[in-house]
């Protein structure tokens, strides 16, 4: 296979939640590609931060992005980033994408991308991929902990009714659906996330299966008419799930579970604490790499 021309990048380090916003931020029609993968860190037990790379086929300007980075980070509320400019010698870019999004398998789940279609092992539920500029690949801890939280409960009994509230990229209903779950529900607050999702739902034939809305609240009225549901995921920020307790409590039908994501080690004492006050118990828990997935449960009525 014939090599491809000589690119240019530029990267800097992110916590993973505020990837999708600083995708957003650094958007622009002039640049070659904007992607994001994790970063390793030996000796840690926690890898808290992801790499932004910005792709570009003609030497960039470094004052000039090394001012716009600073300005993103700023706009992040992250320290000022240590930013690397790298030449990328021609090479096969296709074979490296690929390695970079290797497929991730998380229970009976298989997420990958379209160079992989059709790879899934026997006895997997395959999910084709394609997170754009929303957020959820399956790679990030949080996910990945909701994926497996999803995949035990419907081993069970795969609930009616599934809202899957900060959808992302549509991947967790997706994944619920894709489980035996009849009706799922994704909702995100932000319009282009939604796009995404719906795109992604066409693309592994769960239309009839997912709904993608844009909603900002737990307790909008669209949310509230179509509960309550069997399975609440909600794979956001502490503060948010915290904000939202309440109304997310509310929406789990009797029986039912809740799984809230997003969360590091050290937060999950004050979730725990508020979603318990609201009537939940605390079923699972689901550690991996210093983040948290926990599973709570409604007492069916008697």
């Amino acid at each position: 296979m014939p090599l491809s021309p000589e690119f240019w990048s530029v990267e800097l380090d992110v916590p993973v939640d505020l990837i999708p916003a600083a995708e957003e931020l650094v958007a622009d029609e002039d640049l070659l590609a904007v992607s994001s993968y994790e970063v390793p860190r030996p000796g840690l037990a926690m890898s808290p931060d992801w790499r932004l790379q910005v792709l570009f086929d003609a030497p960039p300007d470094e004052g000039l992005w090394r001012r716009r980075l600073a300005d993103i980070a700023a706009a992040l509320g992250i320290a000022a980033p240590v930013i690397a400019f790298r030449h990328l010698p021609p090479q096969d870019w296709v074979r490296h994408t690929n390695i970079v999004n290797a497929p991730i398998a998380a229970g009976r789940f298989f997420v990958h991308g379209a160079h992989d279609a059709g790879s899934a092992p026997p006895g997997r539920l395959a999910l084709q991929l394609d997170a754009g500029l929303a957020f959820g690949t399956g790679r990030a801890p949080s996910t990945y902990g909701c994926l497996l939280a999803i995949d035990d409960l419907c081993r069970v009994r795969p609930p009616r009714r599934m809202l899957d509230m900060g959808t992302g990229s549509g991947i967790l209903a997706m994944a619920a659906a894709k489980a035996g779950t009849r009706q799922c529900l994704a909702a995100d607050i932000d319009p282009v996330a939604v796009a995404v999702t719906a795109a992604n739902v066409r693309r592994n034939g769960l239309a009839r299966r997912i709904a993608a809305l844009t909603a900002s609240r737990p307790k909008d009225p669209r949310l509230v008419t179509a509960g309550p549901y069997d399975l609440v995921v909600a794979n956001i920020l502490a503060e948010p799930l915290c904000r939202m307790a309440t109304g997310l409590a509310l929406l789990v039908a009797p029986g039912g579970h809740l799984v809230l994501s997003g969360l590091l080690a050290r937060e999950e004492r004050l979730i725990v604490a508020r979603y318990r006050a609201t009537g939940l118990a605390l079923q699972r828990r689901i550690a991996r790499e210093g983040w948290h997935t926990l599973v709570f449960a409604r007492r069916r009525r008697t």
